[in-house]
């Protein structure tokens, strides 16, 4: 699906050349990017680095800073969702006189939770506690609020994707893709059953 974090991930991981760093936001982008991600050729090897396994999501931007300044990388790449964005913005604050990184942090913005929507509480005879107790919209503006932070930031479509990250602008910046999220469940089903009835082929 074009309009989807399944796409987001798959440009990312396309996005990253040997040798490049990658850092993972807990939940969905993590998930999505196991699924989609295709092998790389033996030999370009990539370093990717996640928090706390699959849960957990503060403190993530700050992971991303510190690892992109640690390491000398081809290239620094985040991917996260925006509630593990909101949770870790701080990271983007860096005094005047500190080193700052080349790093392009990918904030997938489907304004709240998606991965509850493929869980338990996203079925239907919960639609009427979905959204305020599990999805956690918050409507933020990213934009406004980079600008606070004095970091780069752009918003594209998921189809503009790969464009926005063939020029990064240098420093630390933001690449805001907006998504919905209310076919999230849908998605996650038909990759399930495409998943058992490929495995039923063999």
């Amino acid at each position: 699906h074009p309009d989807s974090g399944l796409a987001v991930a798959r440009t990312v991981a396309e996005a990253l050349p040997p040798d490049g760093l990658l850092v993972v936001g807990a939940s969905q982008p993590i998930r999505d990017l196991d699924v989609v991600a295709r092998p790389w050729t033996v030999g370009e090897r990539r370093y990717v680095v996640a928090n706390r396994g699959l849960a957990g999501i503060d403190g993530t931007v700050s992971t991303a800073v510190g690892a992109a300044l640690a390491r000398d990388s081809s290239r620094a790449l985040a991917l996260m969702g925006d509630l593990t964005f909101l949770h870790g913005s701080n990271g983007m604050l860096i005094g005047p006189d500190e080193p700052r990184p080349d790093l392009t942090v990918v904030v997938v913005n489907d304004d709240g939770g998606a991965i509850f929507s493929t869980l338990e509480q996203g079925g239907p005879e919960h639609a009427d506690a979905f959204e305020r107790v599990f999805a956690t919209p918050t409507g933020a503006d990213l934009g406004a609020l980079c600008a606070g932070y004095r970091v780069a930031h752009r918003r594209v479509e998921p189809a503009g994707l790969a464009a926005a990250l063939a020029l990064p602008t240098g420093g630390l910046e933001v690449v805001e893709v907006v998504l919905r999220r209310d076919d999230r469940r849908a998605l996650d089903a038909a990759l399930r059953s495409a998943t058992a009835a490929a495995l039923a082929d063999d």
